[in-house]
């Protein structure tokens, strides 16, 4: 999947522009100005521009000259190598994805097909990844442990709620094996324990046609404008378009609406998943 649509809010804190605002102030500390700077590295004012706003990623020549040039101290060179170890490792719409999680306060997902990323089990989740065709077992594995990490926000003292409203054919699409199955349906019982995570399921029967078109999650937190993350198998978008974000809250308010309740979705669940021991 590749990202078409950033639309990132400048104010967003996420690894980039944090290395970005760290940049500015160095420059800005060193009594020089954008044109300044470009003239010092070589490259052009738009360039120093767009790595200042978190548009662009530095490389690491550029992360060494900078803070040569500033006097960081290897401070900004340090922060670079953060930036680059938590951002290299996914596609850039991935990274974008990720990097936002970390800020939101409320993630409120839509998920048709397959269940949620941040709900799979490792089975689960390596079943899902063997089907993308050309792939190998390494990048499967890589990608497996990338999407565990990921899980891992979930399991902070300050993480985000979130809210999953899940189709009901996703409990009955063999995914993996029977055993996967089961594994993935105990997983979905037990996250009802979980403080800040409630599953919802969307039955057969509400005739709902809303969701059909993909899947999506809304972001929200208190030092992030609204976001909407929306999927689809060969693009995925990250928009803060305020009319865009709005007809996404709205499509998933129709779908909460039409889903069961908390304790009729996991009886649900317990039914389906005795067909799967």
């Amino acid at each position: 999947m590749t990202s078409q649509d950033t639309n990132m809010d400048p104010s967003l804190k996420t690894p980039r522009t944090e290395f970005g605002v760290s940049l500015r102030e160095y420059r800005i500390s060193a009594g020089l100005r954008q044109k300044d700077l470009a003239a010092v590295l070589g490259w052009s004012v738009s360039k120093i521009s767009m790595v200042e706003r978190g548009e662009r990623p530095a490389d690491e020549t550029f992360a060494r000259d900078a803070d040569a040039a500033l006097q960081a101290d290897g401070s900004l060179l340090a922060l670079w190598r953060d930036t680059a170890h938590q951002t290299a490792r996914w596609p850039v719409w991935l990274a974008q994805l990720v990097e936002i999680e970390q800020q939101a306060a409320m993630l409120r997902t839509w998920q048709p097909l397959i269940v949620p990323g941040m709900l799979q089990t490792p089975e689960y989740a390596r079943a899902i990844f063997r089907g993308k065709p050309g792939t190998t077992p390494e990048a499967v594995e890589q990608n497996v442990a990338d999407r565990m990490q990921r899980q891992d926000v979930l399991q902070r003292e300050n993480g985000p709620t979130l809210w999953a409203v899940i189709d009901e054919g996703v409990l009955t699409r063999p995914i993996g094996a029977k055993a996967v199955m089961a594994e993935q349906m105990a997983h979905l019982l037990a996250l009802d324990d979980h403080p800040r995570v409630n599953v919802r399921i969307l039955p057969r029967d509400s005739w709902l046609t809303t969701g059909l078109q993909g899947a999506f999650i809304l972001l929200s937190g208190p030092r992030m404008p609204d976001m909407a993350y929306l999927e689809s198998v060969t693009l995925s978008q990250i928009t803060a378009d305020a009319d865009r974000v709005l007809e996404t809250k709205a499509r998933y308010e129709m779908l909460h609406g039409d889903a069961l309740s908390r304790r009729a979705s996991l009886q649900l669940i317990e039914e389906i998943a005795t067909q799967w021991k």
